[in-house]
């Protein structure tokens, strides 16, 4: 096998061309999936160049300040809607339009890459038009979908976990052929990973390639003072794609349950939801006390710097979570549920809090901002352990392994 090597002056010899495609827009980079797509971008721009190449049109003219990066739409606003591939889906796959896999084949003949990096198997549909015109076919699965549709199904409505359980059955199918078809797979995590072997029992290897800190060159690697309490205390930070089910799920329990409790205790607690395409269920919470919506924010920067705590209480989700490393990052304390934490491997108690309950959570979170020695512990603690596992550097290598290609390129 030959393993990318890297110099700055690097030639023809070991430049690499990379093709990363996804559903939405990659540039700019705010939520979960499209923080790891640009991420990986950045990176595999140290090998030579990439295109981001999204389905959904981009939101706006500008690119990436990174000249190697260059991001474009295979879709335009306001086209006429063209049919789409395929004459039915699997509930969680996109719909993608034939225009857009008509101007996809274009760009791969002109720009040729060595390696597509799909992301997830809501694309599915490019998998088998994409296999034959490259070197190197990956499929990056931010989530395992079948997995987090079985976290979701709910026993109050039999008509709708019926209906979720013919999902996670439908993606699980849907899983082992994407497998099937391309020459590596990224998984988020180890327990990902394990859970792919398990019911898929694959032949191509699986990388296991972590979502690191994102904007990681943005944030100061010395730990930052404490937010000033000028605007009230704590100020709480709920950071997400709050079109996403899960998120949106965590951040109606946040202004509902739990923020009520923190201000019986608290009065002054503040919960600010951040995070692109809010649903109107979630524009909605916007009026209740002590609440704020910050709708498709350019970047969380100054909100991060500005919050005391970070609460993440999800009680469905995959891969590793982006908001979690990234407010550790700031020195932004974090209390979540255990699944929320999954797979980053923080030690609890110490590093992160962790409650499976709303009212736990609530309680957790009071007592850590009563507790000012606990609180600046936590932050020393966690701050140190996600730039050790989670920097830049770590996830260069990761990257760099799931790069990997066969000396006759196949």
């Amino acid at each position: 096998m030959e393993r990318l090597e890297h110099s700055p002056s690097a030639g023809a010899e070991t430049e690499r061309r990379t093709l990363i495609v996804s559903y939405d827009p990659a540039f700019p980079a705010v939520s979960g999936a499209d923080l790891r797509n640009f991420r990986n971008a950045c990176l595999a721009a140290e090998y030579g160049p990439v295109r981001l190449a999204s389905i959904m049109p981009l939101g706006d003219s500008s690119q990436p300040s990174d000249a190697r990066i260059h991001a474009i739409g295979m879709t335009a606003k306001g086209e006429p809607r063209s049919a789409s591939l395929g004459w039915w889906r699997f509930a969680g796959e996109n719909r993608i339009p034939r225009t857009a896999l008509v101007r996809l084949r274009a760009l791969v003949q002109t720009f040729k890459p060595d390696t597509i990096i799909v992301e997830g198997t809501g694309l599915f549909r490019l998998l088998r038009p994409l296999r034959p015109l490259v070197r190197q076919l990956i499929l990056d699965m931010h989530n395992i979908e079948s997995d987090l549709t079985g976290q979701m199904r709910s026993p109050k409505s039999t008509r709708s976990g019926l209906a979720l359980a013919r999902k996670g059955l439908g993606m699980r199918r849907l899983e082992r052929k994407a497998l099937a078809i391309v020459d590596r797979v990224w998984a988020c995590s180890k327990q990902d990973r394990n859970r792919l072997i398990a019911f898929s029992r694959p032949t191509v290897p699986i990388d296991i390639v972590p979502n690191g800190i994102p904007h990681a060159g943005d944030i100061p690697q010395r730990l930052p003072a404490e937010a000033a309490t000028d605007s009230g205390f704590p100020v709480i930070l709920f950071v997400g794609h709050l079109g996403y089910s899960p998120n949106i799920d965590a951040a109606e329990r946040l202004a509902g349950i739990i923020l009520p409790r923190i201000r019986q205790s608290l009065p002054a607690a503040t919960l600010v939801l951040a995070g692109r395409s809010p649903t109107p269920a979630v524009r909605a919470l916007a009026g209740l006390p002590g609440l704020q919506l910050i709708e498709n924010p350019e970047n969380v920067a100054s909100l991060l710097s500005k919050a005391h705590l970070s609460i993440v209480p999800l009680k469905a989700g995959g891969g590793t979570r982006i908001k979690i490393l990234e407010a550790m990052a700031w020195g932004v304390p974090v209390v979540a549920t255990p699944l929320a934490a999954e797979g980053l491997e923080l030690v609890e108690n110490d590093e992160v809090l962790l409650s499976i309950t709303d009212e736990g959570v609530a309680d957790m979170a009071v007592g850590l901002c009563l507790d000012a020695e606990r609180r600046a512990r936590q932050r020393v603690h966690a701050h140190q352990a996600v730039w050790a596992r989670y920097g830049p550097q770590a996830i260069r290598e990761a990257v760099r392994a799931g790069l990997v290609m066969d000396n006759d390129g196949t």
